[in-house]
């Protein structure tokens, strides 16, 4: 599915719900994944899980429910990338897509949807999950954006702003520490992959223009630089939980049977 507003155009694949390609005003504004996997390019959808889940396992309500180790010992992003979505073009610059999400690794059944709204200098996603099953839902969500800079790359007009610990190389302990918003940069020659908590809305300078990052019940940020960004691109993705949420449960949300939850994510060009 392709959306088009006069020169700013999106692709979005039916595998995945994945965002292949963005570009605004004739700008590319996502690195494009080099090997096809999802994770490592464009934007992935992270459902019902986003970032790592510990040893691929976690209990909820009493029962236990193992999840496909892709991680090494763990589980990572989530349980639709590889689910065939349904895709439906409703303008030229408005789609959306759904996919039922039901397997016995997860204690109910979902149904997802997404909303895409391509506007000349902006694009948004949003999410809605509608819990079908018998069971209160586990639900956490995470968008996985690779945005292209030219030479360096810088978050501005973040407040309040706090990292989260982690007791091991990627699973928070539940402590956080403030930060220096202007500690996130390229210029300072770190290796990002790390979760912020925020209660403002980020601004990532590519160097070549600003992309404001707005969020709805999605308050937590990954910075990531690492292997995959190539040294052309930076992650900046937003979640609605921490790492590790169906075992920690910090910022995990629970979705009573017959009921929904909705996230969003706007990124504004200027």
């Amino acid at each position: 599915m392709i959306l088009t507003n006069g020169d700013s155009s999106a692709e979005i694949l039916e595998k995945g719900a994945y965002v292949k390609s963005l570009s605004m005003g004739g700008q590319d504004i996502l690195k494009l994944s080099e090997d096809g996997e999802q994770t490592h390019g464009g934007m992935a959808m992270l459902l019902p899980f986003a970032n790592r889940v510990r040893h691929a396992r976690y209990v909820w309500e009493g029962t236990e429910y193992s999840l496909p180790k892709n991680n090494g010992e763990h589980s990572i992003h989530g349980l639709t990338r590889n689910l065939q979505w349904k895709l439906e073009k409703e303008r030229e610059n408005i789609g959306k897509c759904s996919v039922k999400l039901s397997t016995p690794e997860y204690p109910a059944e979902l149904l997802i949807s997404i909303t895409f709204l391509l506007e000349k200098a902006s694009f948004t996603t949003s999410i809605e999950a509608e819990n079908n099953g018998r069971k209160p839902a586990p639900f956490m969500a995470g968008m996985h954006p690779y945005f292209r800079f030219e030479e360096r790359w810088s978050i501005e007009s973040m407040q309040n702003l706090l990292r989260l610990n982690y007791e091991s190389e990627y699973f928070p302990d539940g402590s956080m520490t403030p930060v220096n918003p202007t500690s996130l940069n390229s210029k300072c020659g770190i290796a990002f992959d790390n979760t912020y908590l925020t209660n403002s809305t980020p601004i990532l300078n590519t160097g070549k223009g600003k992309i404001e990052v707005q969020t709805a019940n999605m308050p937590y940020l990954v910075i990531y630089n690492g292997k995959y960004s190539g040294g052309t691109s930076v992650a900046a993705e937003p979640m609605s939980a921490a790492p590790d949420a169906f075992n920690n449960g910090i910022g995990l949300v629970s979705i009573p049977p017959g009921d929904k939850f909705h996230c969003s994510a706007k990124f504004r060009l200027f």
